[in-house]
C-alpha cells in the first residue's frame, strides 16, 4: 500500500485543485532549499491536493505548484531559509520540512510569525504524523 492509500484508509479526504505534474514536482525540488522526502511527492505525484481532518482540525496538503506560490507569497525561505512550507492547517499555520532545533523533521509554525525560533516540531516524517499518529497531539494544540 502507497503512502496515499495509507492516508486514504485512515482519513476521510477531499480533493481539490490540480494534479503535480512532472514539470511542477521537478520545478519544486529544484525550488526548495531542502531535500524534500520522497513521502510528500508519494502524496502529490498521483493526486489532486487533499484536505483532510485530524481530530477537529483541518490539514490541507497543497500541490507541487501550490507549494512554490505560498512559498514565495510568504517568504517562507526568507525567515526559514532550511525549510520548505508544504500544507495547512485551515487557520494559521503552515506545516513544513525544515532543520529547525530538533534537526530535519516536519514542523508547525504561524504564518504571522515566521520565525526559526517559534517552530513547533511534530515528528521526524509526514509519515510518522499521519500515519502512526506522533506529533498529532501537539498539532491539535497548537492555535
Amino acid at each position: 500500500m502507497d503512502f496515499l492509500d495509507e492516508i486514504k484508509a485512515k482519513y476521510q479526504i477531499f480533493l481539490y485543485g490540480e494534479i503535480s505534474s512532472i514539470h511542477s514536482i521537478n520545478h519544486l525540488k529544484s525550488f526548495s532549499p531542502v531535500t524534500i522526502p520522497q513521502e510528500y511527492f508519494d502524496i502529490i505525484a498521483n493526486s489532486e491536493e487533499i484536505e483532510f481532518i485530524l481530530d477537529w482540525k483541518e490539514v490541507h496538503i497543497w500541490s507541487a505548484k501550490s507549494c512554490i506560490e505560498m512559498n514565495q507569497a510568504y517568504y517562507i525561505q526568507k525567515y526559514i531559509p532550511e525549510g520548505i512550507a508544504i500544507a495547512d492547517d485551515g487557520c494559521d499555520n503552515v506545516l513544513l520540512y525544515a532543520n529547525g532545533k530538533k534537526g530535519f523533521g516536519l514542523y508547525i509554525v504561524a504564518f504571522n510569525n515566521l520565525d526559526i525560533d517559534e517552530m513547533i516540531y511534530l515528528a521526524k516524517s509526514l509519515r510518522d504524523f499521519l500515519i502512526k499518529g506522533i506529533g498529532i497531539d501537539i498539532f491539535i494544540k497548537v492555535s
